[in-house]
């Protein structure tokens, strides 16, 4: 009779928990690509950039927050900014649920990205400072928004005749996914900012809301404009969305 009851228990607990699981792994490789979760190809694109001084001089400064003189360094040829190392987090965090800790997502810089197409590529930046943003930027299959120059000189997004500038408090990102032209099995996505809140923030959205995305969009390409407070990736807000 235990015997029974045990055997009774594993399959509803697999019935209870197995099943809801197994769907969930599978809207997310729907989400992000086919490699999403045991493949190879599916990358984390970064946009590291150079400081125009040679390293022959003095580039940065290191601030010791009052512990001892501030120091200048000379400092490494290319670096990342900040909001990289809270965009590594998002990403790790979420596809560190569905894959193997021994094959985690692959981060890889613009650079690396060069010419790839075959594989999802989520990247991190805008066309000023990603290349492979650039790259998605301007296939003919990406025809939801415009990264231009404002009357003010500044950067704004332009989606179906909406303006969308920088404020003194908040920053807008944009969050694209596009199916892979060259792959119909991956998918392109770009978060990226007017400043760096707009893309930490609209990665933050996008790794915290991959579910809700997927049921409302299914396998569509879209793009949305993350409205974020400066200083908190967590306040990311859709204002805009095509198609809705």
């Amino acid at each position: 009779m235990y015997d029974l009851l045990k055997i009774l228990l594993d399959i509803w607990n697999l019935i209870r928990y197995g099943i809801p699981n197994y769907i969930e792994r599978w809207r997310f490789e729907k989400f992000f690509g086919s490699h999403a979760i045991s493949g190879e190809n599916v990358f984390a694109v970064v946009d590291p950039y150079s400081h125009p001084l040679p390293r022959t001089g003095n580039r940065y400064i290191k601030h010791f927050m009052n512990r001892k003189p501030d120091s200048p360094l000379i400092g490494e040829d290319n670096v990342l900014g900040v909001n990289v190392i809270r965009v590594i987090n998002y990403v790790f965090a979420t596809f560190s649920k569905y894959r193997k800790i021994t094959n985690p997502i692959k981060i890889i810089t613009d650079e690396e990205a060069g010419k790839k197409w075959n594989g999802t590529f989520i990247c991190f930046g805008s066309s000023d400072s990603n290349i492979k943003t650039y790259d998605i930027e301007k296939l003919s299959q990406q025809s939801f928004y415009k990264f231009d120059f404002m009357s003010n000189g500044y950067r704004g997004f332009i989606i179906d005749n909406n303006i969308f500038a920088i404020k003194p408090n908040q920053d807008y990102g944009v969050l694209l996914k596009l199916k892979n032209p060259y792959n119909q099995e991956h998918y392109l996505f770009v978060c990226a900012g007017l400043g760096e809140w707009g893309t930490s923030g609209s990665a933050c959205y996008l790794f915290d809301k991959w579910k809700q995305l997927y049921k409302r969009h299914k396998g569509r390409d879209f793009c949305k404009i993350i409205e974020v407070d400066i200083g908190s990736d967590e306040s990311g807000r859709e204002v805009f969305s095509s198609p809705n």
